[in-house]
């Protein structure tokens, strides 16, 4: 009996084990264009969709591509890195957002990935809470709603680096938070065709470098009113019906760009819109009254 007994105990450890092992997660899990999600999602036995593979990966873990391939819309809940440098990764997104973040306070990172909004998408990225989403070398488009997306109840940093966003009809990337701050970086971005280019919403502090923005309706819109602050130097903003624009209470300060085909250049719309002597201009229409320098036409 008491053999029988140990046996059993061991049988039951045996089993517990088994169970472990099958619902442990992994810090690094793959996706392929011709794998199943019924698999471990192992490099050799890769998951199909992200979706599928985000469920075995671990909390600040990271899914790659082995290959390219269409992997679907996904919810992010914690922190994780889906990398899909090997070969773009795509999201044909339907109804909802391509990719929804709502991680809390961890750290998301996109890296190479296209989201191609044509099948219904709201939003090609939407984030509703994360402590930081760093988004490189990305291609969104054909989004009813914005590119990128933050509307969160806390602090969120967002930064945006190496990626194009276009025909997304409320814009390219749009920031609001109804408690902390929606701090943003972005660093050569290109934005074109939607209602703005760039919008700073409630409690918004952004900085723009390096970048393009080109036939929009605002290229760069500060509508956040008291709080937000937006930082434009050095980039390229092109053909826009309105360059820049700064609701009352809110400050945009503008250096070392170059301006072309708008109408008006500046609109103050009860907002402070601060220049400096280093903007240049061609072919625009009604400047616009600042704070600083006139802007110097070429």
């Amino acid at each position: 009996m008491k053999n029988l007994t140990s046996n059993l105990l061991g049988l039951a450890l045996l089993a517990l084990g088994f169970a472990s092992m099958a619902n442990a997660q992994a810090t690094r899990t793959w996706v392929s264009g011709v794998g199943d999600d019924a698999n471990p999602c192992s490099r050799t036995a890769p998951c199909k969709t992200f979706a599928g593979a985000i469920s075995k990966t671990a909390v600040g873990g990271e899914i790659d591509c082995l290959d390219e391939g269409g992997f679907g819309q996904v919810t992010i809940t914690k922190a994780i890195t889906i990398d899909c440098d090997s070969g773009p990764g795509g999201i044909l997104a339907g109804a909802g957002n391509g990719i929804n973040i709502s991680a809390g306070t961890g750290v998301v990172n996109l890296r190479s990935l296209n989201i191609n909004g044509i099948s219904g998408a709201t939003n090609g990225v939407s984030i509703t809470s994360a402590g930081a989403v760093h988004i490189l070398d990305m291609n969104i488009y054909n989004c009813s709603g914005s590119g990128i997306s933050v509307s969160a109840s806390a602090t969120v940093i967002l930064t945006v680096k190496d990626t194009q966003i276009h025909d997304c009809a409320a814009g390219g990337i749009t920031t609001s938070t109804s408690g902390g701050l929606a701090i943003g970086d972005y660093d050569h971005v290109t934005i074109w065709n939607g209602t703005n280019g760039i919008a700073a919403g409630n409690a918004s502090h952004v900085n723009i470098h390096g970048s393009t923005i080109f036939a929009t309706g605002t290229a760069i819109n500060n509508n956040g009113g008291g709080g937000s602050t937006v930082s434009v130097t050095n980039n390229t903003l092109s053909t826009n019906t309105a360059a820049i624009q700064s609701i009352a209470g809110g400050q945009v300060g503008v250096s070392g760009n170059v301006i072309i085909g708008s109408s008006p250049v500046y609109n103050t719309n009860g907002g402070i819109i601060s220049t400096g002597n280093d903007n240049t201009s061609t072919l625009n229409g009604a400047i616009g009254a600042t704070n600083g320098p006139a802007i110097t036409k070429i």
